[in-house]
């Protein structure tokens, strides 16, 4: 055979060889209008078996868009998830999912089989939020049927943006959840009076149980010792001579700087804070064009936040959970740690230093 048969041979050999590749790869894709891709899933449990609500959108010409749900009931998570599938005409995909919600009663119980069965999936975005809610989430799935199943997704986002929300998402979850020496905290989420779904605090949790919700207050608190993001609103009281109000600060941003000290004998962690912030509203007897009134005004809310920190580590040390990441810290300024000891000895002896300074910026054109 000539060399110039050898080469047309061996070049259709090629195409063919990459035409079946291409072809082959073309049989994994999936069309959008043949799956139903879920957004939120919320698991309760009730008695021994667990129940799981997962809501889709149908962007077919027909639905246009709009929103259904599916239910299943079984006694472990790979078999919600059949089920759910069982009752869908179309095939169902997790890997767009934006939203994961533990009812209370659930998280109270343990999550770890849920953690391993959903969020360890390799098609799961990092974006991924995860949630606690005082409501049975199929309650609040069937309130999200009207409002839309990005509402919820979006809530969150923006009040990690600019509220009182601590940021957390699946990547934050998972170096928490299996990382040594700190513990896993997620948004904690509520229906209010008039039925609409609101982050009511923030869940914390002890290994894979709920131990702790903040408040509202606390959760701003707990943002700023988090220090991902520092901006958000708190009240705070005001007072001279024989009159006392409210003010309101809003932090805009800030840093932290923690560092540890007495290794050997009883830990000392000093955060060293700096904010950044406005005061909006005021009494009006508290003229802050006078030097001196700017003075004590923040003088009073270093002092206030000051002691409310410290009641936060404190109530963190009560409950015996670490989402700070202290035993973390700690950890890595020692030779040998283990993790079982740190919070059986030592992590109730750690005492706490916060030196926190505010810088208040004029807030308007009438300041």
């Amino acid at each position: 055979m000539s060399s110039q048969k050898r080469k047309i041979i061996c070049c259709i050999f090629c195409s063919l060889s990459l035409l079946i590749f291409v072809l082959s790869g073309c049989n994994r894709g999936k069309i959008v209008d043949d799956i139903h891709m879920l957004s939120i899933i919320g698991f309760d449990k009730e008695d021994q078996d667990y129940i799981g609500t997962a809501l889709y959108s149908d962007y077919t010409e027909q639905k246009q868009g709009k929103i259904y749900s599916l239910q299943g009931h079984e006694k472990n998570t790979k078999l919600i998830l059949k089920d759910i599938n069982n009752q869908s005409p179309k095939p169902i995909e997790i890997g767009k999912l934006q939203l994961l919600i533990f009812s209370r009663n659930l998280a109270k119980d343990s999550i770890s089989h849920f953690v391993k069965t959903i969020c360890r999936d390799p098609l799961i975005g990092s974006n991924l939020i995860i949630a606690v809610s005082e409501a049975p989430t199929e309650k609040i799935l069937n309130n999200l049927t009207k409002e839309g199943n990005d509402y919820l997704p979006n809530l969150i986002e923006h009040n990690f943006k600019s509220g009182n929300v601590p940021v957390s998402n699946l990547q934050i979850f998972l170096f928490d959840y299996y990382g040594e020496g700190r513990d896993v905290s997620v948004p904690f989420i509520n229906l209010n009076e008039h039925g609409k779904v609101e982050v009511d605090g923030y869940a914390v949790f002890k290994k894979d149980r709920l131990s702790l919700v903040l408040d509202q207050k606390e959760m701003l608190l707990y943002k700023i010792l988090q220090a991902r993001s520092m901006n958000g609103d708190m009240d705070f009281k005001v007072s001279k001579e024989q009159q006392e109000d409210l003010a309101v600060l809003t932090s805009i941003y800030g840093e932290k700087i923690e560092s540890v000290s007495k290794l050997e004998t009883e830990p000392k962690v000093t955060y060293n804070i700096t904010l950044h912030g406005m005061v909006k509203d005021y009494p009006g007897w508290l003229d802050l064009r006078r030097k001196e009134n700017y003075k004590l005004l923040t003088r009073q809310l270093e002092k206030q936040m000051n002691n409310d920190l410290s009641k936060l580590l404190l109530k963190f040390q009560d409950h015996e959970v670490d989402p700070l990441g202290v035993g973390d810290l700690v950890r890595a300024h020692r030779k040998k740690w283990n993790e079982e000891e740190f919070y059986e000895t030592v992590y109730p002896k750690v005492t706490f230093d916060i030196n926190l300074s505010i810088q208040l910026h004029q807030s308007g054109i009438g300041e």
